[in-house]
């Protein structure tokens, strides 16, 4: 966790906040569906009826902690994989590396942005409500697509001002293997 800390560090303070209040929300939600989906499991060996919300809950809480998690792990450098592959470009192609990573990124998640925002405000102008969760606006819902995906293209932006911002961030070498 101290790297993955450590490689946060960079980013403006705004952003690292942001990036820690996501995860520690996207962890809440994580604890809440596991609640949810336990009492379930304990009341339905009981014999009771938990309803159809106590499964739709937790697949919908599941939509909000993977987009809230998505935009932290960003600032967070916590997108493992894509981290290590850009880490193995030579120290001068590392910065052009992660800059064009992130402009594809940011690229590709605007153009699902267009179609979540088009998603939400149909079911705003149709009144839509999902009847398993209280008669719930389904509008707020599926509120998480424009705003995980519009916070995830906010921490993408930072990190390409972080990547070339002067003196702050060096590049990395790849890590080091032990002879064995």
């Amino acid at each position: 966790m101290d790297a993955v800390e450590e490689a946060g560090a960079a980013a403006p303070a705004p952003f690292r906040w942001l990036a820690k209040a996501e995860v520690a929300v996207a962890a809440l939600l994580l604890l809440f569906a596991l609640g949810i989906t336990l009492t379930t499991i304990v009341e339905r060996n009981l014999g009771h009826s938990t309803g159809d919300w106590s499964l739709k809950l937790p697949e919908l809480i599941l939509a909000w902690l993977t987009f809230l998690g998505m935009a932290g792990l960003v600032t967070e450098r916590g997108h493992v994989a894509a981290d290590m592959f850009l880490r193995r470009f030579p120290p001068k192609w590392q910065k052009a590396a992660e800059t064009l990573a992130d402009l594809i990124t940011a690229f590709v998640l605007g153009a699902i942005l267009v179609g979540a925002i088009e998603i939400v405000r149909q079911q705003m102008e149709i009144n839509a409500t999902d009847e398993e969760l209280w008669d719930f606006p389904t509008a707020g819902l599926l509120s998480i697509l424009p705003i995980g995906l519009g916070l995830t293209i906010l921490h993408l932006l930072a990190d390409i001002w972080t990547v070339w911002r002067p003196g702050l961030r060096t590049a990395s070498a790849p890590p080091e293997r032990s002879g064995s």
